[in-house]
C-alpha cells in the first residue's frame, strides 16, 4: 500500500482553519489535477481529478466517505475508486504549533486491486507522496492567503 504524510505550518486562527477543513468543497478544488466534485451527502464527496501516473495521465473518479470527525482536530476518510479498482484512506489534521500558528497535515494510503494491481501499485508509490505533498501545500497556501 502506498502511504505518505505531509505537514505544513500555517499562520491562522484555530476557528478559521477548522472551518476550512470542514468545507470539503473548498479543499477539494486544491488537489493537483482537479476537474470537479459533487457532494451527494454531507459525509460523501465524489472527486474527479486528472492523475499523472508517469507514462499515463488519466481522469480518476473517487468517492470520499468521511468516517470520523474529531472536532477541531481531524477529519478521517475512506476512498473508493469509482473509475478504477483503487481503495484507500486518509485524513487532514490540525495541531497547534508555536506562536499562534498551526501544523496542517494530510495523510493518504492507497492501493490498487484486481488484475492490474501489480502494475498500478508501483506507480502509486510515487503518485501518493507527490499528490499529498502538493495538496497540503496548496491547502496551506490557500488558508494563509485567506487569513491575511
Amino acid at each position: 500500500m502506498a502511504s505518505s504524510t505531509h505537514t505544513e505550518a500555517v499562520r491562522i486562527n484555530e476557528e478559521a482553519l477548522w472551518a476550512f477543513l470542514q468545507n470539503k468543497s473548498e479543499w477539494a478544488q486544491l488537489v493537483p489535477g482537479y476537474l470537479h466534485h459533487e457532494l451527494p451527502t454531507e459525509e460523501e464527496m465524489i472527486w474527479v481529478f486528472k492523475g499523472d501516473f508517469g507514462i499515463v495521465e488519466k481522469a480518476v473518479k473517487l468517492q470520499l466517505n468521511v468516517k470520523e470527525v474529531l472536532e477541531g482536530k481531524r477529519i478521517s476518510f475512506d476512498l473508493v475508486g469509482l473509475s478504477d479498482n483503487i481503495e484507500g484512506e486518509g485524513y487532514f489534521e490540525m495541531e497547534p504549533a508555536e506562536s499562534g500558528s498551526y501544523h496542517l497535515s494530510g495523510h493518504l494510503n492507497m492501493k490498487a486491486g484486481g488484475f492490474l494491481a501489480s502494475m498500478i501499485n508501483p506507480v502509486l508509490e510515487k503518485f501518493v507522496p507527490q499528490t499529498i505533498e502538493k495538496h497540503v501545500k496548496s491547502m496551506a497556501q490557500h488558508v494563509s492567503q485567506a487569513a491575511v
